[in-house]
């Protein structure tokens, strides 16, 4: 009789539960059968939410062990093509279970609506985080940022977040599915579109980590937040069916965009 010994990720969470509990690590199931909710247009003032990929520890995780977010260093992240991206959410750090369903059920419209295009890659939920890529958690307060994603990565495990803001402002609350849609291109391996733009006063590129462009720009994009949320557009669409089209050359050498070597993460 063979014996499997535990995966890096199952030692990680059954430390969580040695240490937190086992309740830290419920789950919630997404509804059947879902609707896109109809769009809502009135949006508070001049609010501009902020987004960024570098992320807190979820409330779940605070009082056990943590992972380490990866960053982007000389490289186009992406999953390996055709690979199925599992998920799970887990119900500790909401403040109801309506709540997380709520949330669970956003993220199940926005992964479904990826997997429409037929971009390269597929997201599937699961019911426990042992078998899934990424969970769904609550980050708490972080000022007016609604939710923080990650980059395609080796990790074992890695955490998609929605804060409190997402909830208190309730035109983004119904649209928390557009939300996620942004928060999935970064999962895809998508960079915000005015990620090389310069900081006219300072010289800067707004956004530290490198960055290349495939495809047209578009200020219009999915990737591209404002006081509206945001839609995915063709072009971003074709930009991420081009990018998960990449192959090696005939060399056997990865591909790449312009001189940045594209690499693939296969999902744990």
């Amino acid at each position: 009789m063979s014996f499997e010994p535990p995966t890096t990720k199952e030692v990680l969470l059954d430390a969580v539960i040695q240490k937190a509990g086992e309740h830290v690590l419920s789950t919630v199931a997404p509804s059947e059968n879902l609707d896109i909710p109809e769009a809502v247009y009135s949006f508070p003032g001049e609010f501009i939410p902020p987004c960024c990929t570098q992320a807190p520890i979820p409330i779940a995780l605070r009082n056990g062990p943590s992972d380490i977010m990866l960053g982007l260093d000389k490289e186009c992240p992406r999953w390996a093509p055709g690979s199925v991206i599992r998920w799970a959410a887990w119900r500790q750090g909401f403040k109801s279970d309506e709540d997380a369903v709520f949330a669970a059920d956003h993220l199940s419209i926005a992964a479904n609506k990826w997997n429409s295009l037929d971009v390269g890659v597929k997201f599937e939920w699961v019911p426990l985080a042992k078998d899934a890529v990424f969970v769904l958690c609550h980050g708490g307060s972080n000022g007016n940022t609604l939710a923080q994603a990650f980059f395609p990565n080796p990790n074992d495990l890695s955490y998609f977040l929605v804060f409190n803001a997402a909830f208190s402002i309730k035109s983004w609350k119904e649209n928390m599915w557009k939300i996620f849609t942004h928060e999935l291109g970064h999962v895809l391996g998508l960079r915000h579109e005015f990620s090389m733009d310069v900081n006219e006063q300072t010289g800067e590129v707004r956004e530290k980590e490198r960055a290349v462009q495939l495809g047209p720009r578009n200020e219009n994009s999915v990737m591209t937040y404002g006081r509206r949320p945001p839609e995915i557009q063709q072009s971003d669409i074709d930009s991420t069916r081009a990018f998960y089209a990449l192959t090696d050359d005939a060399n056997g050498d990865p591909p790449r965009i312009g001189m940045t070597d594209v690499r693939d993460y296969t999902p744990m």
